[in-house]
């Protein structure tokens, strides 16, 4: 029994590395990678509900709120009424926390290139590919 051979173990270490060479980069704005997931989501889709988000990213309720609030202290989004539903408070990104988006986007996208350098352009599509298969399979 070795741990080199678990998969596990290895995906583990790899996530580990890569968020705490992020969370470095992620520290200036007094931030985790944990609310920029939150921001990230926001970006992506626009207008979704506070329970939505937090479902989305694996939060409960409670600390989705505390989330937030922290987001919006920071400027990096706002609550917004949903007309549809006045219980409910849709989030959008302001100015600043769009910002802050596209800039970490492209500083993780430089982390994710240091540590895949090592690998061809193939073997990148195929462990995207793989990893994505892993985590669909995860969820159903």
């Amino acid at each position: 029994m070795e741990l080199e051979d678990s998969w596990g173990f290895q995906i583990s270490k790899i996530a580990q590395e890569m968020d705490s060479q992020f969370s470095k980069k992620l520290a200036k704005y007094d931030i985790g990678s944990r609310e920029y997931g939150i921001l990230l989501t926001i970006h992506q889709y626009a207008l979704l509900t506070q329970l939505k988000i937090g479902e989305l990213n694996k939060v409960d309720r409670t600390t989705i709120g505390q989330l937030v609030d922290l987001l919006e202290r920071k400027d990096f989004v706002v609550r917004q009424k949903n007309p549809k539903d006045r219980r409910q408070n849709l989030l959008a990104l302001t100015k600043t926390g769009g910002s802050l988006v596209e800039e970490m986007w492209q500083e993780m996208k430089e982390i994710e290139k240091d540590v895949l350098k090592h690998l061809s352009a193939k073997q990148k599509e195929t462990l995207l590919t793989m990893v994505k298969a892993i985590k669909e399979g995860e969820l159903n």
